[in-house]
């Protein structure tokens, strides 16, 4: 392979194409502060003595040669001549194995909402601590039995972390014993991470901007009519980061700070729910979506008048065939609606059981599965037609500017147009222990880190749950922004509605 160069000298990786406008938000978000990074944990069960590094090792070098994309990373670049800065994905000749796979051996072999905040407040790729061949994610091993897998959201999104899990463990169950000390240098060809043209096409065309003008005007009018009538309207407002120049980065002391809520629901309990969406014909997040929404707008927001939600998605099922070519490992999308808040809070009703329990309600069974099955088919139209409305997004979102500066300048000042005052939930799904092996997983947890309120203020709702195990709920929020009880008020609130709904369906 030809060396690499710029102005003569020689670099570590080779350039594979522009990014897009999605690529170059969580780009500027991590140097801005804004946004640190995003995990799935997993917890490992099968020999006594637990995960050897030997073993760790290995199956991470596995996973590297399934999805060489492990190894991408984002390079700012200024054209000859311009003033402005082109954002490109690149790919690392190497990867070294001890930048990027740490060992917590004193800690305990769990990811609870401590530990998930604890990841999220670490801030490993930036320019002062990167090295020639650390890759923008890392994998950390608690007590050798707990491994999370966290990443820069530029490189991956929540489905494809759960994938690293699936084919960590593959890797695990597939390795020969003894297993030989590896070498730490897994060495890449760039070549492999190259998208097809068709998929490089669909990735970075664009569109006029004007569609996202017609959405942004459907939101500035509500928030000019019904601004203080909104969920979360009374949240501490803090300034936005403005950095003087697009490539700083932000101090320490200004970067936010996540702090984690998290809720388990046993498997029992996530059972009977299920069940009784699937006897609806419908899932189990518009059920949590509009649970969710029941309770922020009865318990914490009596007054307001309109509710926003954003339900994340994975829009790789719109992806044309790779052609055996490189793939995408960030394909989130979102769906936003908005609702009228009336119609939520008249289906749980409080009221008082024998024991003085006020978390009891008088359920209008059919109007709260109503919601839910209408929550779902609005996600689903997303995905409908010829040109489907979240590949239409993504385009008119490439089309409203081609560089960083003018990411920062025309996108960043209204991301809270869009986003504030928002209930986000995404949900990965159901891990599935497949095939034969001694080792396997019994629980897990996704999370994604808080976003700077100056860009948006939202709650952040991420699900992920094993088949035949727990689910589990981790809500993400900025420090300072509520306080914990309030969104533990949120979360439990939802899940006692859930609860609600199934028993009084099965009453009758």
């Amino acid at each position: 392979m030809a060396a690499d160069l710029r102005n003569g000298e020689v670099l570590h990786y080779t350039v594979i194409r522009p990014t897009n406008a999605l690529e170059r938000m969580f780009y500027l978000e991590h140097r801005l502060g804004a946004h640190s990074n995003l995990l799935f944990s997993a917890h490992y069960t099968g020999h006594s003595e637990g995960l050897t590094k030997e073993a760790v090792y290995a199956a991470v070098r596995s996973v590297i040669e399934a999805w060489p994309e492990l190894a991408l990373i984002g390079v700012p670049e200024a054209p000859k001549g311009g003033r402005s800065h082109v954002l490109l994905s690149a790919a690392l000749h190497e990867i070294d194995l001890e930048t990027c796979v740490e060992f917590r051996d004193d800690d305990e072999p769990v990811c609870n909402a401590g530990v998930v905040e604890q990841l999220h407040n670490e801030w490993p790729w930036t320019d002062q601590d990167l090295t020639p061949r650390q890759p923008w994610w890392k994998v950390v091993v608690f007590g050798r039995r707990e491994v999370a897998f966290v990443a820069h959201h530029l490189i991956s999104d929540g489905r494809f972390s759960q994938v690293f899990h699936k084919e960590f463990l593959a890797a695990l169950n597939s390795t020969p014993h003894p297993i030989k000390e590896p070498s730490c240098i897994v060495k890449i060809d760039p070549a492999r991470t190259k998208l097809s043209k068709e998929m490089l096409e669909f990735w970075t065309c664009s569109i006029s901007g004007v569609w996202v003008a017609h959405n942004l005007l459907i939101l500035l009018i509500i928030r000019l009519f019904f601004g203080n009538k909104l969920l979360f309207s009374d949240v501490p407002k803090i300034k936005a980061p403005r950095p003087k120049f697009v490539l700083d980065e932000a101090a320490p002391e200004d970067r936010v700070k996540t702090r984690i809520a998290s809720m388990r629901i046993p498997h029992a309990q996530i059972h009977r729910i299920l069940a009784a969406c699937r006897a609806h014909e419908t899932t189990f997040t518009p059920m949590l979506i509009v649970t969710l929404l029941c309770t922020v707008a009865t318990d914490f927001y009596p007054d307001a008048k309109v509710g926003l939600t954003c339900c994340g998605l994975d829009q790789r099922r719109l992806f044309p065939g790779d052609g055996g070519k490189g793939r995408i490992m960030n394909g989130g999308g979102t769906s936003r609606k908005e609702s009228w808040l009336n119609n939520y809070r008249g289906v749980f009703r409080p009221r008082l059981d024998e024991q003085g329990d006020s978390k009891a309600y008088q359920v209008d069974v059919d109007g709260a599965w109503k919601l839910v099955t209408d929550y779902r088919a609005s996600v689903n139209k997303v995905f409908e037609g010829k040109n489907p409305p979240l590949t239409v997004l993504r385009q008119a979102n490439n089309g409203v500017s081609s560089d960083l500066e003018g990411e920062l300048k025309s996108v960043f000042p209204i991301l809270g147009l869009c986003l504030n005052n928002m209930l986000n939930v995404s949900n990965v799904g159901v891990f599935k222990n497949d095939g034969n092996g001694p080792w396997r997983i019994d629980d897990t947890s996704f999370s994604s880190a808080a976003v700077h309120d100056g860009l948006s203020y939202e709650v952040a709702v991420h699900v992920s749950g094993v088949e035949g195990g727990d689910t589990v709920v981790n809500a993400s929020y900025q420090d300072g922004q509520m306080s914990e009880e309030v969104i533990y008020g949120i979360l439990n609130g939802a899940l006692d509605r859930m609860e609600a709904l199934v028993n009084a369906e099965t009453s009758a």
